[in-house]
């Protein structure tokens, strides 16, 4: 079933600005980051905003601090989960849901048309949305719809 016609976009339920940080940067300044703006990940970038990796505090703590390795010596590239996960500003909130399901990850960077990072979207943000889906579910429930068609009351 492709239900798109009106379906909320990526670009409505984005995150921006996104906070982000380059590969070269020490944990510990990355982990600061995270503590002043109060986010739970990272997202990492290149010279162009492309983004090329994801630091989350689950990664901190599974790959680091159980490790007992002092955070001012590990480099972000030694820690962030990559290849990074991207969608565009028109994939929609049902084709994110798929995306992350399938891919068993918790959020999606959105880039624009040239790969550049402009916001993010997190299991957060698709449970706040998905009380649309489902009225948009119960209006074609309940107008007939059939995954082959309309069928006739």
């Amino acid at each position: 079933m492709n239900v798109t016609r009106g379906s909320v976009r990526m670009i409505d339920i984005m995150s921006k600005p996104v906070v982000t940080a380059s590969e070269n940067e020490n944990i510990m300044q990355v982990a600061k980051k995270m503590n002043n703006k109060r986010v739970s990940s990272i997202v990492v970038v290149n010279q162009s905003n492309e983004p090329i990796g994801i630091v989350t505090e689950g990664d901190i703590i599974r790959r680091l601090l159980t490790k007992k390795k002092h955070l001012f010596f590990v480099k972000v590239r030694h820690v962030m989960s990559k290849p990074v996960v991207s969608v565009g500003i028109n994939k929609t909130l049902e084709e994110a849901a798929g995306i992350m399901a399938s891919r068993r990850i918790k959020r999606l960077c959105v880039v624009d048309d040239n790969n550049k990072l402009i916001g993010i979207v997190s299991e957060g943000d698709i449970v706040r949305n998905a009380g649309y889906v489902i009225d948009v579910l119960k209006e074609m429930i309940n107008s007939g719809y059939t995954e082959t068609g309309y069928v006739e009351r």
